[in-house]
């Protein structure tokens, strides 16, 4: 008799147990139908996804974040970056492309990845305007001109692209710039300073006059303005923000 009780009150406890855990289903399957899968939830899905080293299918994650939302930039840079690290060029240079045109974002970021995917597509003509585009942007950039012209030796049908006039609608766009980017001109070319570097004084000093041509008719003071625009990398988590400081002079010596 004390076997059978003791038998009868082991199933009676497996059975609460079962409808406990059911119950316990039942709740967390009704909290994930009632749970608004919005943008935001996606966003948030794909950084538990990078966290779980599931970057790659994070992507897809971020994706339907930003299908969901368009403008939901902060996804879309991440989707554009892990796409980029996978060797998905298409994928990543929409998404680049498109942040080109946004708030906080703009020519600059990115445009190291952005250029690459151009290259890696075979874009080579766009990617020669898209560095052009930064000179201009960011009144100057030594090194994105020096990747203008290792990319025209590789491709010499391109070498036009090294001259500032073949760019009409891009120095209509940024002739403000015109003045800082003579004075950023006249640094390479400064006896005071003991500096004479005439190709690049030539290059950029060239790129002023198209931007302008009476950009040539003013006095240099001796200072140049730097930091015209601010250059965003990149979210932070990914490549760290970095601004150059916007409208600062900087002193040449006497």
């Amino acid at each position: 008799m004390k076997k059978l009780l003791s038998l009868v009150l082991c199933l009676s406890v497996l059975c609460v147990t079962g409808l406990s855990a059911d119950a316990k289903k039942a709740k967390k399957s009704n909290q994930e139908e009632t749970q608004v899968k919005d943008a935001q939830f996606y966003y948030n899905e794909g950084l538990r996804y990078e966290t779980h080293n599931n970057k790659e299918g994070a992507i897809d994650v971020y994706a339907k974040a930003v299908e969901l939302e368009p403008d939901f930039d902060a996804a879309r840079a991440k989707k554009a970056q892990l796409s980029y690290f996978y060797g998905r060029y298409e994928e990543a240079l929409a998404d680049f492309e498109y942040l080109e045109s946004r708030p906080g974002y703009g020519v600059g970021a990115f445009y190291d990845d952005r250029i690459d995917c151009r290259l890696k597509l075979g874009q080579y003509s766009e990617a020669l305007d898209d560095m052009y585009e930064v000179i201009l942007a960011f009144c100057g950039q030594v090194k994105v001109y020096e990747q203008m012209k290792q990319l025209a030796s590789e491709h010499p049908e391109l070498a036009y692209k090294l001259k500032p006039e073949s760019h009409p609608e891009l120095n209509e766009k940024y002739k403000e710039n015109a003045k800082i980017m003579r004075d950023y001109a006249r640094t390479f070319k400064d006896a005071r300073n003991g500096i004479n570097e005439p190709e690049l004084y030539d290059f950029f000093m060239n790129v002023a006059i198209a931007l302008n041509p009476e950009s040539l008719n003013t006095e240099w003071d001796g200072t140049v303005e730097v930091g015209a625009k601010t250059i965003r990398k990149g979210p932070s988590g990914h490549d760290e923000v970095t601004e150059a400081d916007i409208n600062s002079t900087t002193e040449t010596n006497e």
